[in-house]
Protein backbone atom coordinates (compact mmCIF):
# COMPACT_ATOMS: atom_id res chain seq x y z
CA UNK A 1 0.00 0.00 0.00
CA UNK A 2 2.83 2.39 0.90
CA UNK A 3 4.72 1.70 -2.34
CA UNK A 4 1.54 2.01 -4.39
CA UNK A 5 0.80 5.43 -2.92
CA UNK A 6 4.42 6.53 -3.46
CA UNK A 7 4.20 5.54 -7.14
CA UNK A 8 1.32 7.98 -7.57
CA UNK A 9 2.75 10.79 -5.47
CA UNK A 10 0.13 10.25 -2.74
CA UNK A 11 1.40 11.04 0.79
CA UNK A 12 0.48 8.54 3.50
CA UNK A 13 -0.29 9.18 7.17
CA UNK A 14 0.65 6.52 9.70
CA UNK A 15 -1.12 5.66 12.94
CA UNK A 16 -0.63 3.03 15.63
CA UNK A 17 -3.40 0.47 16.02
CA UNK A 18 -3.37 1.04 19.80
CA UNK A 19 -4.20 4.74 19.54
CA UNK A 20 -7.37 6.01 21.13
CA UNK A 21 -10.22 7.37 19.05
CA UNK A 22 -9.17 10.87 20.19
CA UNK A 23 -5.63 10.44 18.85
CA UNK A 24 -6.88 8.99 15.55
CA UNK A 25 -9.37 11.83 15.23
CA UNK A 26 -6.53 14.32 15.84
CA UNK A 27 -4.42 12.95 12.99
CA UNK A 28 -7.38 12.60 10.60
CA UNK A 29 -8.65 16.12 11.18
CA UNK A 30 -5.18 17.68 11.10
CA UNK A 31 -4.19 16.05 7.80
CA UNK A 32 -7.66 16.20 6.14
CA UNK A 33 -7.22 12.55 5.10
CA UNK A 34 -9.83 11.33 2.62
CA UNK A 35 -9.01 7.59 2.65
CA UNK A 36 -8.27 5.25 5.55
CA UNK A 37 -6.84 1.72 5.31
CA UNK A 38 -7.22 -0.54 8.34
CA UNK A 39 -7.84 -4.04 9.68
CA UNK A 40 -11.40 -5.17 10.51
CA UNK A 41 -10.76 -5.38 14.26
CA UNK A 42 -10.04 -1.62 14.30
CA UNK A 43 -13.37 -0.59 12.79
CA UNK A 44 -14.93 -0.08 16.23
CA UNK A 45 -12.33 2.47 17.33
CA UNK A 46 -12.12 4.06 13.91
CA UNK A 47 -15.88 4.49 13.55
CA UNK A 48 -15.85 6.98 16.44
CA UNK A 49 -12.90 8.91 15.02
CA UNK A 50 -14.39 8.98 11.52
CA UNK A 51 -17.54 10.83 12.54
CA UNK A 52 -16.09 14.34 12.22
CA UNK A 53 -13.43 13.58 9.63
CA UNK A 54 -13.17 14.26 5.90
CA UNK A 55 -12.69 10.58 5.10
CA UNK A 56 -14.74 9.44 2.12
CA UNK A 57 -13.35 5.94 1.48
CA UNK A 58 -12.64 3.13 3.94
CA UNK A 59 -10.41 0.29 2.66
CA UNK A 60 -10.55 -2.82 4.83
CA UNK A 61 -7.71 -5.34 4.94
CA UNK A 62 -9.70 -8.57 4.90
CA UNK A 63 -6.47 -10.58 4.82
CA UNK A 64 -5.63 -9.56 8.38
CA UNK A 65 -4.74 -12.39 10.76
CA UNK A 66 -6.39 -10.54 13.64
CA UNK A 67 -9.95 -11.57 14.32
CA UNK A 68 -12.83 -9.77 15.92
CA UNK A 69 -14.29 -6.35 15.35
CA UNK A 70 -17.11 -5.17 13.16
CA UNK A 71 -18.70 -7.26 10.47
CA UNK A 72 -17.90 -5.44 7.21
CA UNK A 73 -21.49 -5.52 5.93
CA UNK A 74 -22.68 -4.23 9.29
CA UNK A 75 -20.18 -1.38 9.09
CA UNK A 76 -21.39 -0.53 5.57
CA UNK A 77 -25.00 -0.42 6.73
CA UNK A 78 -24.21 1.71 9.78
CA UNK A 79 -22.05 4.16 7.82
CA UNK A 80 -23.64 4.70 4.39
CA UNK A 81 -21.76 8.00 4.04
CA UNK A 82 -18.51 6.10 3.39
CA UNK A 83 -17.42 4.21 0.30
CA UNK A 84 -16.41 0.94 1.97
CA UNK A 85 -14.31 -1.49 -0.08
CA UNK A 86 -12.10 -4.45 0.72
CA UNK A 87 -8.45 -4.76 -0.22
CA UNK A 88 -9.37 -7.44 -2.79
CA UNK A 89 -11.88 -5.07 -4.38
CA UNK A 90 -9.19 -2.38 -4.50
CA UNK A 91 -6.88 -4.78 -6.37
CA UNK A 92 -9.60 -5.48 -8.93
CA UNK A 93 -10.24 -1.76 -9.40
CA UNK A 94 -6.55 -1.27 -10.07
CA UNK A 95 -6.42 -4.07 -12.64
CA UNK A 96 -9.21 -2.46 -14.63
CA UNK A 97 -7.86 1.08 -14.27
CA UNK A 98 -4.09 0.80 -14.76
CA UNK A 99 -2.13 3.97 -14.09
CA UNK A 100 1.43 4.83 -15.01
CA UNK A 101 3.68 5.88 -12.10
CA UNK A 102 3.70 9.62 -11.51
CA UNK A 103 7.26 10.97 -11.17
CA UNK A 104 7.76 12.74 -7.86
CA UNK A 105 10.28 15.37 -6.83
CA UNK A 106 12.67 14.68 -3.99
CA UNK A 107 11.04 17.49 -2.03
CA UNK A 108 7.53 16.00 -2.36
CA UNK A 109 5.89 14.72 0.80
CA UNK A 110 6.16 10.95 1.21
CA UNK A 111 4.71 10.45 4.66
CA UNK A 112 3.31 12.22 7.70
CA UNK A 113 4.48 9.97 10.51
CA UNK A 114 3.03 10.62 13.93
CA UNK A 115 5.20 10.11 16.99
CA UNK A 116 3.85 7.80 19.67
CA UNK A 117 2.85 10.70 21.90
CA UNK A 118 4.34 9.97 25.34
CA UNK A 119 4.00 13.65 26.34
CA UNK A 120 0.59 14.57 24.92
CA UNK A 121 -0.97 14.61 21.47
CA UNK A 122 1.37 13.15 18.83
CA UNK A 123 3.26 15.37 16.38
CA UNK A 124 3.10 14.65 12.66
CA UNK A 125 6.62 14.52 11.17
CA UNK A 126 6.72 15.58 7.51
CA UNK A 127 9.04 13.15 5.71
CA UNK A 128 9.84 13.79 2.05
CA UNK A 129 10.93 11.22 -0.52
CA UNK A 130 14.46 12.56 -0.15
CA UNK A 131 14.33 12.18 3.63
CA UNK A 132 13.16 8.58 3.51
CA UNK A 133 15.56 7.43 0.78
CA UNK A 134 18.45 9.18 2.51
CA UNK A 135 17.44 7.48 5.74
CA UNK A 136 17.50 4.01 4.18
CA UNK A 137 20.81 4.80 2.44
CA UNK A 138 22.28 5.94 5.75
CA UNK A 139 21.23 2.72 7.48
CA UNK A 140 22.60 0.67 4.59
CA UNK A 141 25.93 2.43 4.96
CA UNK A 142 26.10 1.21 8.54
CA UNK A 143 25.31 -2.47 7.85
CA UNK A 144 26.46 -3.11 4.27
CA UNK A 145 29.66 -4.84 5.36
CA UNK A 146 28.01 -7.59 7.40
CA UNK A 147 24.61 -8.37 5.79
CA UNK A 148 23.66 -10.20 2.60
CA UNK A 149 20.65 -11.33 0.58
CA UNK A 150 20.58 -14.49 2.73
CA UNK A 151 19.28 -12.63 5.78
CA UNK A 152 15.99 -13.64 7.38
CA UNK A 153 14.60 -10.76 9.43
CA UNK A 154 11.70 -11.21 11.84
CA UNK A 155 9.49 -8.11 11.78
CA UNK A 156 6.96 -7.53 14.54
CA UNK A 157 7.08 -3.82 15.36
CA UNK A 158 4.25 -1.67 13.95
CA UNK A 159 4.84 -0.08 10.55
CA UNK A 160 3.83 3.23 12.10
CA UNK A 161 7.27 3.10 13.77
CA UNK A 162 9.91 4.77 11.59
CA UNK A 163 12.53 2.10 12.26
CA UNK A 164 10.19 -0.72 11.23
CA UNK A 165 9.23 1.05 8.02
CA UNK A 166 12.88 1.76 7.20
CA UNK A 167 13.93 -1.77 8.16
CA UNK A 168 11.38 -3.49 5.93
CA UNK A 169 12.33 -1.35 2.94
CA UNK A 170 16.00 -2.02 3.69
CA UNK A 171 15.46 -5.79 3.76
CA UNK A 172 13.65 -5.61 0.41
CA UNK A 173 16.54 -3.60 -1.03
CA UNK A 174 19.24 -6.09 0.00
CA UNK A 175 17.09 -9.02 -1.18
CA UNK A 176 16.57 -10.57 2.24
CA UNK A 177 13.48 -12.38 3.53
CA UNK A 178 10.94 -10.77 5.85
CA UNK A 179 8.92 -12.79 8.31
CA UNK A 180 6.01 -11.17 10.13
CA UNK A 181 5.47 -12.07 13.76
CA UNK A 182 3.65 -10.80 16.80
CA UNK A 183 5.16 -9.70 20.14
CA UNK A 184 2.78 -12.08 21.94
CA UNK A 185 3.84 -15.14 19.90
CA UNK A 186 7.60 -14.63 19.56
CA UNK A 187 8.48 -17.51 21.89
CA UNK A 188 7.05 -20.95 22.57
CA UNK A 189 6.26 -19.93 26.15
CA UNK A 190 3.07 -18.09 25.19
CA UNK A 191 1.72 -20.84 22.91
CA UNK A 192 0.31 -24.34 23.30
CA UNK A 193 1.18 -27.17 20.90
CA UNK A 194 2.69 -24.66 18.50
CA UNK A 195 6.13 -23.19 17.87
CA UNK A 196 6.77 -19.53 18.52
CA UNK A 197 7.60 -17.16 15.68
CA UNK A 198 11.35 -17.27 16.30
CA UNK A 199 11.54 -21.07 16.28
CA UNK A 200 9.30 -21.35 13.23
CA UNK A 201 10.92 -18.64 11.10
CA UNK A 202 14.55 -19.06 12.25
CA UNK A 203 15.67 -15.46 11.76
CA UNK A 204 19.30 -14.48 11.24
CA UNK A 205 18.71 -10.91 12.45
CA UNK A 206 16.16 -9.67 14.95
CA UNK A 207 15.36 -6.16 16.11
CA UNK A 208 13.84 -5.47 19.50
CA UNK A 209 13.30 -3.03 22.34
CA UNK A 210 14.76 -3.35 25.87
CA UNK A 211 11.61 -4.96 27.27
CA UNK A 212 11.89 -7.84 24.77
CA UNK A 213 15.56 -8.46 25.57
CA UNK A 214 15.00 -8.26 29.33
CA UNK A 215 12.15 -10.76 29.00
CA UNK A 216 14.42 -13.20 27.15
CA UNK A 217 17.23 -12.76 29.69
CA UNK A 218 14.91 -13.31 32.64
CA UNK A 219 13.37 -16.39 30.98
CA UNK A 220 16.84 -17.91 30.58
CA UNK A 221 17.79 -17.11 34.19
CA UNK A 222 14.49 -18.48 35.46
CA UNK A 223 15.09 -21.84 33.75
CA UNK A 224 18.70 -21.84 34.93
CA UNK A 225 17.64 -21.28 38.54
CA UNK A 226 15.50 -24.42 38.31
CA UNK A 227 18.53 -26.45 37.21
CA UNK A 228 20.85 -28.45 39.41
CA UNK A 229 24.17 -27.37 40.88
CA UNK A 230 26.24 -28.99 38.12
CA UNK A 231 24.26 -27.37 35.29
CA UNK A 232 24.52 -23.94 36.92
CA UNK A 233 28.25 -24.34 37.47
CA UNK A 234 28.86 -25.41 33.86
CA UNK A 235 26.77 -22.51 32.54
CA UNK A 236 28.48 -19.77 34.55
CA UNK A 237 31.93 -21.23 33.94
CA UNK A 238 31.28 -21.21 30.19
CA UNK A 239 29.98 -17.63 30.46
CA UNK A 240 33.09 -16.49 32.31
CA UNK A 241 35.41 -18.18 29.80
CA UNK A 242 33.63 -16.71 26.78
CA UNK A 243 33.48 -13.25 28.34
CA UNK A 244 37.23 -13.36 28.98
CA UNK A 245 37.96 -14.63 25.46
CA UNK A 246 35.81 -11.95 23.84
CA UNK A 247 37.28 -9.16 25.96
CA UNK A 248 40.86 -10.06 25.03
CA UNK A 249 40.15 -11.31 21.46
CA UNK A 250 41.36 -14.82 22.27
CA UNK A 251 40.68 -17.89 20.08
CA UNK A 252 38.08 -20.49 21.07
CA UNK A 253 35.40 -18.07 22.22
CA UNK A 254 32.69 -20.15 20.51
CA UNK A 255 33.76 -23.52 21.89
CA UNK A 256 30.79 -23.69 24.32
CA UNK A 257 28.14 -22.23 21.99
CA UNK A 258 26.57 -25.54 20.94
CA UNK A 259 27.46 -27.57 24.01
CA UNK A 260 26.28 -25.19 26.74
CA UNK A 261 24.28 -22.43 25.07
CA UNK A 262 22.73 -24.52 22.29
CA UNK A 263 19.36 -24.98 23.98
CA UNK A 264 19.02 -21.23 24.58
CA UNK A 265 19.89 -20.51 20.95
CA UNK A 266 17.28 -22.99 19.75
CA UNK A 267 14.66 -20.94 21.62
CA UNK A 268 15.37 -18.15 19.12
CA UNK A 269 15.46 -20.40 16.06
CA UNK A 270 19.13 -21.36 16.22
CA UNK A 271 20.31 -19.16 13.33
CA UNK A 272 20.59 -15.69 14.85
CA UNK A 273 23.79 -13.87 13.93
CA UNK A 274 22.92 -10.44 15.26
CA UNK A 275 20.29 -8.90 17.50
CA UNK A 276 19.71 -5.16 17.49
CA UNK A 277 18.44 -3.06 20.37
CA UNK A 278 16.67 0.18 19.60
CA UNK A 279 14.12 2.61 21.07
CA UNK A 280 15.91 3.23 24.40
CA UNK A 281 18.92 2.28 26.48
CA UNK A 282 19.67 -1.19 27.75
CA UNK A 283 21.79 -2.24 30.72
CA UNK A 284 25.38 -3.20 29.87
CA UNK A 285 24.95 -6.45 31.82
CA UNK A 286 21.94 -7.49 29.69
CA UNK A 287 23.74 -6.57 26.48
CA UNK A 288 26.77 -8.69 27.44
CA UNK A 289 24.63 -11.61 28.67
CA UNK A 290 22.64 -11.91 25.43
CA UNK A 291 25.68 -11.26 23.23
CA UNK A 292 27.44 -14.21 24.83
CA UNK A 293 24.65 -16.78 24.83
CA UNK A 294 22.24 -15.78 22.00
CA UNK A 295 23.90 -13.59 19.36
CA UNK A 296 26.03 -10.49 19.24
CA UNK A 297 23.93 -7.49 20.24
CA UNK A 298 24.26 -4.30 18.23
CA UNK A 299 22.70 -1.05 19.39
CA UNK A 300 21.14 1.73 17.38
CA UNK A 301 20.00 5.27 17.97
CA UNK A 302 17.64 7.30 15.82
CA UNK A 303 14.41 9.25 15.85
CA UNK A 304 11.32 9.63 13.71
CA UNK A 305 12.57 13.11 12.83
CA UNK A 306 15.86 11.68 11.48
CA UNK A 307 14.30 8.73 9.62
CA UNK A 308 15.83 6.32 12.17
CA UNK A 309 19.34 7.68 11.55
CA UNK A 310 21.72 8.57 14.36
CA UNK A 311 24.35 6.04 15.33
CA UNK A 312 24.73 2.28 14.88
CA UNK A 313 27.24 -0.16 16.29
CA UNK A 314 29.23 -2.51 14.08
CA UNK A 315 30.45 -6.04 14.88
CA UNK A 316 33.86 -4.89 13.65
CA UNK A 317 34.05 -1.92 16.05
CA UNK A 318 32.23 -2.94 19.19
CA UNK A 319 32.63 -0.85 22.33
CA UNK A 320 31.11 -1.50 25.73
CA UNK A 321 30.24 2.08 26.58
CA UNK A 322 29.17 3.74 23.29
CA UNK A 323 26.71 2.92 20.50
CA UNK A 324 28.91 3.35 17.46
CA UNK A 325 29.64 5.54 14.46
CA UNK A 326 27.16 8.13 13.25
CA UNK A 327 25.16 7.59 10.05
CA UNK A 328 26.67 8.78 6.75
CA UNK A 329 23.32 10.42 5.90
CA UNK A 330 23.60 13.03 8.66
CA UNK A 331 25.96 15.41 10.40
CA UNK A 332 26.03 15.28 14.19
CA UNK A 333 27.34 17.78 16.68
CA UNK A 334 27.10 18.34 20.43
CA UNK A 335 26.14 21.65 22.03
CA UNK A 336 27.05 22.53 25.61
CA UNK A 337 24.30 22.73 28.25
CA UNK A 338 26.05 24.69 31.04
CA UNK A 339 23.04 24.71 33.37
CA UNK A 340 23.07 20.89 33.40
CA UNK A 341 26.85 20.58 33.61
CA UNK A 342 27.48 19.30 30.07
CA UNK A 343 30.30 20.90 28.06
CA UNK A 344 31.83 20.27 24.65
CA UNK A 345 35.16 21.80 25.71
CA UNK A 346 37.52 18.82 25.63
CA UNK A 347 39.80 20.46 28.21
CA UNK A 348 37.01 20.43 30.77
CA UNK A 349 36.46 16.66 30.56
CA UNK A 350 34.45 14.39 28.24
CA UNK A 351 32.88 16.05 25.19
CA UNK A 352 29.21 16.08 26.21
CA UNK A 353 26.13 18.05 25.22
CA UNK A 354 22.79 18.01 23.44
CA UNK A 355 22.84 16.05 20.18
CA UNK A 356 22.03 18.18 17.13
CA UNK A 357 21.53 16.61 13.70
CA UNK A 358 21.22 17.91 10.14
CA UNK A 359 21.36 16.38 6.69
CA UNK A 360 19.15 14.88 3.96
CA UNK A 361 17.61 12.33 6.35
CA UNK A 362 16.28 15.02 8.70
CA UNK A 363 12.55 15.78 8.36
CA UNK A 364 11.22 19.12 7.16
CA UNK A 365 9.10 19.98 10.18
CA UNK A 366 5.94 19.14 12.12
CA UNK A 367 2.72 19.17 10.12
CA UNK A 368 0.65 22.33 10.67
CA UNK A 369 2.79 23.20 13.69
CA UNK A 370 5.13 26.07 12.77
CA UNK A 371 5.76 26.96 16.41
CA UNK A 372 6.82 23.41 17.23
CA UNK A 373 9.00 23.27 14.12
CA UNK A 374 10.72 26.55 14.94
CA UNK A 375 11.39 25.38 18.49
CA UNK A 376 12.82 22.05 17.24
CA UNK A 377 15.50 23.58 15.02
CA UNK A 378 18.60 25.63 15.79
CA UNK A 379 20.13 28.07 13.27
CA UNK A 380 21.76 26.34 10.31
CA UNK A 381 19.10 23.64 9.99
CA UNK A 382 20.26 21.69 13.05
CA UNK A 383 17.50 19.56 14.60
CA UNK A 384 17.59 19.55 18.40
CA UNK A 385 17.04 15.94 19.47
CA UNK A 386 16.61 16.64 23.18
CA UNK A 387 19.07 13.81 23.86
CA UNK A 388 22.36 14.24 25.69
CA UNK A 389 25.34 12.52 24.09
CA UNK A 390 29.08 12.07 24.38
CA UNK A 391 31.77 11.28 21.82
CA UNK A 392 34.47 8.83 22.92
CA UNK A 393 38.07 8.87 21.72
CA UNK A 394 37.10 6.74 18.68
CA UNK A 395 34.40 9.16 17.57
CA UNK A 396 31.62 6.82 18.65
CA UNK A 397 28.43 8.34 20.02
CA UNK A 398 27.14 7.47 23.48
CA UNK A 399 23.67 8.41 24.69
CA UNK A 400 23.65 9.63 28.29
CA UNK A 401 19.99 10.56 28.70
CA UNK A 402 17.20 12.82 27.55
CA UNK A 403 17.07 16.41 28.74
CA UNK A 404 13.45 15.88 29.81
CA UNK A 405 14.50 12.84 31.84
CA UNK A 406 17.02 14.76 33.95
CA UNK A 407 15.63 15.71 37.35
CA UNK A 408 17.22 18.12 39.81
CA UNK A 409 17.18 16.75 43.33
CA UNK A 410 16.90 18.60 46.64
CA UNK A 411 20.67 18.88 46.99
CA UNK A 412 21.09 20.43 43.53
CA UNK A 413 22.44 17.31 41.80
CA UNK A 414 20.82 15.89 38.66
CA UNK A 415 19.87 12.25 38.13
CA UNK A 416 19.17 10.61 34.75
CA UNK A 417 15.90 8.68 34.93
CA UNK A 418 16.29 6.57 31.76
CA UNK A 419 19.81 5.51 32.74
CA UNK A 420 18.53 4.34 36.14
CA UNK A 421 15.56 2.54 34.59
CA UNK A 422 17.83 0.55 32.26
CA UNK A 423 19.74 -0.65 35.34
CA UNK A 424 16.80 -1.38 37.65
CA UNK A 425 14.98 -3.15 34.81
CA UNK A 426 17.46 -6.02 35.15
CA UNK A 427 15.78 -7.14 38.39
CA UNK A 428 14.12 -10.53 38.15
CA UNK A 429 11.34 -9.18 40.36
CA UNK A 430 10.01 -6.68 37.85
CA UNK A 431 8.78 -6.54 34.26
CA UNK A 432 8.50 -2.76 33.88
CA UNK A 433 9.88 0.12 35.92
CA UNK A 434 9.60 3.89 36.07
CA UNK A 435 11.90 5.93 38.30
CA UNK A 436 10.24 9.00 39.80
CA UNK A 437 12.10 11.87 41.45
CA UNK A 438 11.08 15.24 42.85
CA UNK A 439 13.21 18.28 43.70
CA UNK A 440 11.56 18.41 47.15
CA UNK A 441 13.09 15.04 48.05
CA UNK A 442 16.65 13.75 48.33
CA UNK A 443 16.14 10.32 46.75
CA UNK A 444 13.99 8.76 43.99
CA UNK A 445 11.38 6.01 44.15
CA UNK A 446 10.26 3.44 41.59
CA UNK A 447 6.87 2.45 40.24
CA UNK A 448 6.93 -1.12 38.94
CA UNK A 449 4.93 -3.72 37.10
CA UNK A 450 5.89 -6.86 39.06
CA UNK A 451 7.00 -10.23 37.77
CA UNK A 452 4.17 -11.93 39.62
CA UNK A 453 5.28 -15.52 39.05
CA UNK A 454 8.82 -14.81 40.22
CA UNK A 455 7.62 -13.03 43.36
CA UNK A 456 5.16 -15.81 44.20
CA UNK A 457 7.91 -18.42 43.86
CA UNK A 458 10.29 -16.27 45.90
CA UNK A 459 7.74 -15.74 48.68
CA UNK A 460 7.33 -19.51 49.04
CA UNK A 461 11.10 -19.96 49.02
CA UNK A 462 11.51 -17.35 51.78
CA UNK A 463 8.63 -18.76 53.83
CA UNK A 464 6.31 -15.75 53.60
CA UNK A 465 2.89 -16.10 55.19
CA UNK A 466 -0.18 -15.91 52.97
CA UNK A 467 -0.72 -12.27 53.93
CA UNK A 468 2.92 -11.36 53.25
CA UNK A 469 2.82 -13.12 49.87
CA UNK A 470 0.37 -10.61 48.41
CA UNK A 471 1.86 -7.97 46.11
CA UNK A 472 0.48 -5.19 48.31
CA UNK A 473 2.12 -6.44 51.53
CA UNK A 474 4.84 -4.44 53.27
CA UNK A 475 7.13 -7.46 53.36
CA UNK A 476 6.85 -7.94 49.59
CA UNK A 477 7.60 -4.25 49.01
CA UNK A 478 10.59 -4.53 51.34
CA UNK A 479 11.93 -7.53 49.42
CA UNK A 480 11.63 -5.74 46.05
CA UNK A 481 13.25 -2.60 47.48
CA UNK A 482 16.15 -4.61 48.93
CA UNK A 483 16.65 -6.30 45.56
CA UNK A 484 16.72 -2.96 43.71
CA UNK A 485 19.10 -1.42 46.24
CA UNK A 486 21.40 -4.41 45.86
CA UNK A 487 21.39 -3.87 42.08
CA UNK A 488 22.23 -0.20 42.68
CA UNK A 489 25.23 -1.16 44.82
CA UNK A 490 26.51 -3.72 42.32
CA UNK A 491 26.07 -1.23 39.47
CA UNK A 492 28.02 1.48 41.27
CA UNK A 493 25.13 3.93 41.56
CA UNK A 494 25.52 6.92 43.85
CA UNK A 495 23.44 7.50 46.96
CA UNK A 496 21.07 9.92 45.22
CA UNK A 497 20.57 7.41 42.37
CA UNK A 498 19.56 4.63 44.78
CA UNK A 499 15.81 4.28 45.21
CA UNK A 500 14.29 4.46 48.68
CA UNK A 501 10.70 3.47 47.98
CA UNK A 502 8.68 1.23 45.69
CA UNK A 503 5.11 1.28 44.38
CA UNK A 504 3.96 -2.15 43.17
CA UNK A 505 1.13 -1.84 40.66
CA UNK A 506 -1.58 -4.38 39.91
CA UNK A 507 -2.27 -3.57 36.25
CA UNK A 508 -0.46 -4.68 33.11
CA UNK A 509 1.57 -1.94 31.43
CA UNK A 510 0.42 -2.09 27.82
CA UNK A 511 -0.47 0.43 25.12
CA UNK A 512 -4.09 -0.56 25.70
CA UNK A 513 -3.89 0.48 29.36
CA UNK A 514 -2.18 3.73 28.35
CA UNK A 515 0.78 3.22 30.69
CA UNK A 516 3.21 2.76 27.79
CA UNK A 517 3.21 4.03 24.21
CA UNK A 518 2.78 1.75 21.16
CA UNK A 519 6.60 1.54 21.01
CA UNK A 520 6.69 0.46 24.68
CA UNK A 521 8.10 3.73 25.98
CA UNK A 522 6.91 4.86 29.38
CA UNK A 523 3.97 7.25 29.39
CA UNK A 524 5.29 9.06 32.46
CA UNK A 525 2.51 11.60 32.81
CA UNK A 526 -0.22 8.95 32.55
CA UNK A 527 1.57 6.61 34.99
CA UNK A 528 1.93 9.36 37.60
CA UNK A 529 -1.72 10.37 37.24
CA UNK A 530 -2.95 6.78 37.35
CA UNK A 531 -1.02 5.92 40.53
CA UNK A 532 -1.04 9.42 42.06
CA UNK A 533 -2.28 8.37 45.50
CA UNK A 534 0.19 5.49 45.82
CA UNK A 535 3.09 7.67 44.63
CA UNK A 536 2.26 10.50 47.06
CA UNK A 537 2.00 8.02 49.94
CA UNK A 538 5.35 6.47 49.04
CA UNK A 539 7.09 9.85 48.69
CA UNK A 540 5.75 11.03 52.04
CA UNK A 541 6.90 7.83 53.75
CA UNK A 542 10.53 8.43 52.74
CA UNK A 543 10.46 12.04 53.92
Amino acid sequence: MSHGCASQGIPIVTGYDTLSATDIQHSLSQTHAEVIYLDPHLLGTASIALENSQVKTVIINTGSIFSGGYDIDQFRNEHPQFNVITYEELIQLGRHNLKEPIPVKSSDLFCIMYTSGSTGLPNGCCITHENFLAGITGLLGGIDDFVSDQERVLAYLPLAHIFEMALENLVMYIGGTLGYGNPKTLTDASLRECNGDMVEFKPTIMVGVPQIWETIRKAVLSKLNCSGFVAKTVFWTAMSFKSFAVRYSLPGKGVFDDLVFGRVRQMTGGRLRYILNGSSGIADSTKEFLSLIVAEMLTGYGLTETCANGALSSPFEQTTSAIGSTSPAIDVKLVSIPELGYFTDADAGPCQGEILVRGPAVFKGYFNNPQGTEKAFAPGGWFKTGDIGEFDDRGHLKIIDRIKSLVKMQGGEYIALEKLESIYRTSQAILQVMVHADFEYTRPIVIIMPNTKFLQDKSRELGFSDDDSTLSSERMSAYVLDDLQDIARRSGLSKIETVTGVVITDIEWTPQSGLVTPTMKLNRRFILNYFRDEVEKCMQSIG
